[in-house]
């Protein structure tokens, strides 16, 4: 199965990117701060990450790779 990650995906381009990949059978995961909820449900996985934090972000891709 096809994956993907989206860096902010749940508003704008990125909310219908995600419903995109979605309708095309794709396993995504969202990148958020965690500050905008999304209507994804568990159809999708979400790390939450810190865009000023390199560390954060590094952290919470650790078990993706």
């Amino acid at each position: 199965m096809e994956s993907a990650l989206i860096l902010g995906g749940t508003q704008f381009v990125g909310k219908r990117l995600v419903q995109l990949l979605l309708a095309e059978g794709v396993e995504v995961t969202i990148a958020t701060r965690g500050k905008t909820s999304d209507s994804f449900g568990d159809q999708v996985s979400r790390v939450k990450i810190s865009r000023e934090n390199a560390e954060s972000q590094q952290q919470a891709f650790q078990d993706k790779q």
